[in-house]
């Protein structure tokens, strides 16, 4: 009896061992999941003195058609967003509602990385403290993107220099502001999806002061948005914000003020970039029937 139990014991010890074997082959074989059209690009920048990776996408006629060029979207928090923005990119290009873009999203390399950390260093505009070494880069990181990084889209990528557009969220939203008063004709289109506008005493609102009082011209396209639900001391900065762009009369300045009920901060992101993304480049979106039309009018025939 107990040599029975024994064998059978062995028995199931050595399925466990196929299994797992099988398993673990199955797992080495299988590929990831990866996202079309995107790759990554390594380069360290000598504004910043640090290490930056760019994830790029490039649309789905890139390829097979050398003579066009692209409008170039510019994006905060890859490491985070390119996954929601790759998705939101495609349902809005399938209904017709967006032109194909390049989009950039900017990351940094590594394992591990401490991305909380880095995007406070490189998207904000001040020091918040003297001891606080994780904030105040953005003045750097603005100049690394316009020095290094759009030279580089423009020599290696058939992209539109007339076209670009800068998107974040939060602190990705400040560093949008923050760029947009520095730096006015480096892009034509931002989006700010719930910016920290209550940042270092409420900085925003002294920057857009200072830039009022020698500009009367603010050439741009801005989606400036913010969740109902989100946390009230962050929340009621960015309604200020709204309201005080609003009274502004900057010549060829065109402003969306938007409310997206119900959403926490975080949850603010996808509706935010979908409706971002479709208001900022209305002006030359393509024409045309949706995807689903084609496919309905097609069946139809």
């Amino acid at each position: 009896m107990t040599q029975v139990v024994l064998k059978q014991f062995k028995f199931t010890v050595f399925l466990i061992l196929v299994n797992f074997s099988l398993s673990m082959k199955t797992q080495a074989e299988t590929p990831p999941f990866v996202l079309n059209n995107t790759h990554k690009v390594q380069m360290k920048s000598e504004w910043t003195g640090h290490e930056h990776e760019l994830v790029i996408y490039l649309p789905d006629s890139y390829e097979n058609s050398p003579e066009k060029h692209y409008p170039v979207l510019y994006f905060t928090d890859a490491y985070w967003d390119m996954p929601l923005l790759h998705s939101i990119y495609g349902q809005l290009t399938y209904d017709n509602v967006l032109p194909e873009l390049i989009m950039v999203g900017f990351s940094y390399p590594g394992e591990d990385v401490n991305y909380g950390d880095l995007r406070s260093r490189d998207l904000s505009p001040t020091r918040v403290s003297a001891a606080n070494i994780k904030s105040g880069q953005g003045p750097e990181f603005l100049t690394f993107i316009e020095k290094t990084v759009i030279p580089y889209m423009q020599s290696e990528y058939r992209v539109d220099a007339k076209d670009r557009a800068l998107a974040g969220s939060s602190m990705g939203g400040l560093f949008v502001l923050y760029a947009m008063y520095e730096k006015p004709n480096l892009f034509k289109r931002y989006i700010a999806i719930s910016p920290a506008a209550g940042w270092d005493n409420r900085y925003l609102f002294d920057r857009d002061d200072r830039y009022a009082a020698t500009h009367k011209t603010l050439q741009v396209r801005l989606f400036l948005s913010y969740g109902t639900d989100e946390y009230e001391p962050f929340r009621e900065p960015i309604i200020a914000l709204q309201k005080k762009l609003a009274t502004r009369n900057y010549d060829e300045f065109a402003l969306l003020n938007f409310a997206i009920e119900g959403e926490r901060h975080s949850g603010v992101k996808s509706e935010g970039y979908s409706r971002g993304l479709r208001w900022i480049f209305q002006n030359i979106a393509p024409h045309g029937p949706s995807g689903l039309e084609r496919e309905i009018q097609s069946g139809a025939e």
